[in-house]
């Protein structure tokens, strides 16, 4: 249970501040998100070319759009404060909102290591990859990321607040979970951001240095440009969005139970904003 009796006025207190912080800025990511992704999925559906970076920006979108089906659900749950829909879809939220995660981190590492390949290593296989290669890669990573987060649903998401007849269906009870399956889960999830941030880092490391390093022809090249602001926004992405939101998940998950609840709270609202990302419309590099 994640408040307790003795707490009660301050987990209330907590969660009326969260609803008040919360609530416009989740407002404001479906309002902006909706018509950018509808949008960016036409454009890259029907008037970009068919080549792997376009391909998987397009897999970009579609993640997000998991991110919108789910965004209002959690909007209504933060103004109610408590959750109405269920334990079913309790499941299915939380399993649409972390495959977004799962899925736009993995797509990002793979462009990125593309721009590798692309700038340092023109003549590498790599770059000459079929639309049939790149679409297999694609499929790929989807299975691996709906495979990851299938105990999400098989496991009960719903809690009782403990000072009221409200459920909650927040994702710090994720982290807090003490089966095999979700321990399992989390174990894997945070893996798989370590894994993909080293990538990302390593990569983006060494095309700032060949490009630094190169001639100025190549530093002036409109493609080269466009890949530097592309990493430099991948890395004020991981670091400052993904990162953080990893970090707490990772504090919650060796924190185990605690007299107050008000560390939840905290870490819980950390999290929770720094999960959802603002959905965006993909660029094309």
């Amino acid at each position: 249970m994640l408040y307790n009796m003795t707490n009660s006025s301050t987990c209330v207190e907590a969660q009326s501040l969260v609803a008040s912080a919360l609530t416009p800025m989740l407002i404001l990511d479906f309002i902006l998100g909706l018509p950018g992704n509808i949008l960016a999925l036409w454009l890259l559906s029907f008037k970009a070319p068919w080549k792997s970076a376009n391909i998987y920006l397009l897999n970009l979108a579609l993640a997000d759009v998991l991110l919108l089906i789910a965004l209002p659900f959690h909007i209504d749950s933060v103004l109610r404060g408590g959750w109405i829909f269920g334990d079913p879809f309790c499941r299915i939220k939380f399993f649409m909102l972390s495959v977004n995660q799962s899925a736009s981190i993995a797509f990002i590492t793979v462009m990125v290591v593309d721009r590798f390949y692309r700038i340092i290593h023109p003549h590498h296989p790599v770059c000459h990859v079929s639309i049939r290669s790149t679409v297999m890669v694609v499929c790929g990573i989807w299975v691996a990321v709906l495979t990851l987060h299938l105990p999400l649903l098989v496991t009960r998401l719903v809690r009782s607040s403990g000072t009221s007849s409200a459920l909650l269906c927040q994702n710090i009870d994720i982290w807090t979970d003490t089966g095999a399956a979700m321990r399992v889960h989390n174990s894997l999830y945070m893996i798989e951001f370590v894994i993909a941030y080293l990538l990302v880092f390593y990569f983006s490391v060494r095309i700032f240095y060949h490009i630094n390093h190169g001639n100025r022809k190549l530093r002036e090249h409109r493609r080269v440009k466009r890949t530097i602001y592309f990493l430099l926004v991948v890395l004020i992405l991981f670091t400052f969005c993904f990162l953080p939101s990893y970090i707490t998940g990772f504090v919650v998950f060796f924190l185990g139970d605690v007299s107050s609840c008000s560390p939840y709270v905290v870490v819980g609202l950390t999290k929770y904003r720094l999960s959802i990302k603002e959905p965006r419309a993909p660029r094309r590099f």
